[in-house]
């Protein structure tokens, strides 16, 4: 790895043109078996959708037998009335049997490019297995707390520079397009680090901050913190979505992969949190679930 003058590691100042991100078309699908939290989930994939003109696929796991239940139908029609109140995009919804298979076949028939998952809908997508998940041909978005779910003002990035980061990008870029809300991008260093280490990591912001939209408001912060995860999560619990690229190490996969993650969920009230993977690597859902 390069070094600055001083010795330390110098930050890469990554690309994200590779994202397989297109500017419209998207097909964000929102699958759901127990119906938590619909409408909320509902409205920030047709957020997505909105910001990218693309289409929002909502897709319901019924049990066998439940297609033609004039409830769950009635439902599902509430839930599409109210995200299509909000956003002028166009909804296809769908119900099919759950089975081990549904969610991969269906975002292969779909073509869909992002799959947008509440993480309390853990039986659909655990029935599912590693093996149905890994590799999927989309991207995939987990989110925590989105029963706090509302129309944002400000959107926090926290980025690392790691292969995830691009993506949270632009799908903050894309919920902040349709609620015309701000984006903070934060980035963490120790208490220690040098001065070209702050600078460096200023830059980084900068690099990712001249890849939004001109017309939505962007704000950079790097922050001297003793630690990663506890100052996202600090400062996550003030904002009022958070979007943060997939982790692949160190104490950042620990907060949002292992038990920390469940503390705070059980003791506190959080905001809304996005984590995003990119395709074409190990699925996020099945790190997950």
């Amino acid at each position: 790895m390069p070094a600055n003058s001083d010795g330390s590691p110098q930050m890469q100042m990554l690309e994200h043109e590779d994202v397989a991100w297109p500017s419209e078309d998207q097909r964000i699908l929102v699958p759901f078996h127990e119906a938590v939290n619909v409408t909320e989930t509902g409205l920030l994939g047709a957020s997505i959708a909105s910001g990218t003109n693309g289409t929002l696929y909502l897709l319901h796991a019924v049990k066998p037998g439940d297609t033609k239940n004039t409830d769950v139908i009635r439902h599902d029609a509430g839930t599409k009335f109210l995200i299509k109140q909000e956003f002028d995009v166009p909804v296809v919804q769908q119900q099919k049997e759950l089975s081990d298979d549904l969610l991969r076949a269906f975002i292969e028939s779909h073509d869909i490019t992002s799959v947008l998952i509440n993480r309390e809908e853990e039986s659909f997508f655990s029935r599912a297995g590693s093996d149905q998940t890994d590799g999927l041909q989309c991207h995939t978005i987990v989110g925590s707390g989105i029963a706090a779910f509302d129309s944002p003002t400000s959107i926090l990035v926290p980025v690392a520079g790691g292969p995830h980061s691009g993506l949270a990008i632009r799908i903050a870029e894309a919920i902040a397009t349709a609620y015309d809300c701000s984006i903070e991008l934060l980035h963490v260093i120790s208490e220690d680090a040098s001065e070209q280490q702050e600078n460096d990591a200023a830059k980084l912001l900068d690099t990712y901050s001249s890849r939004v939209a001109g017309s939505i408001e962007v704000h950079c912060d790097v922050l001297r913190k003793p630690g990663v995860a506890d100052t996202i999560i600090e400062q996550s619990e003030t904002r009022d979505l958070t979007v943060l690229g997939a982790p692949e190490k160190g104490e950042l996969r620990r907060y949002v992969f292992g038990s920390t993650v469940d503390d705070i969920m059980n003791n506190t009230d959080p905001q809304p949190i996005l984590t995003v993977h990119r395709k074409d690597t190990e699925s996020l859902i099945s790190r997950w679930f």
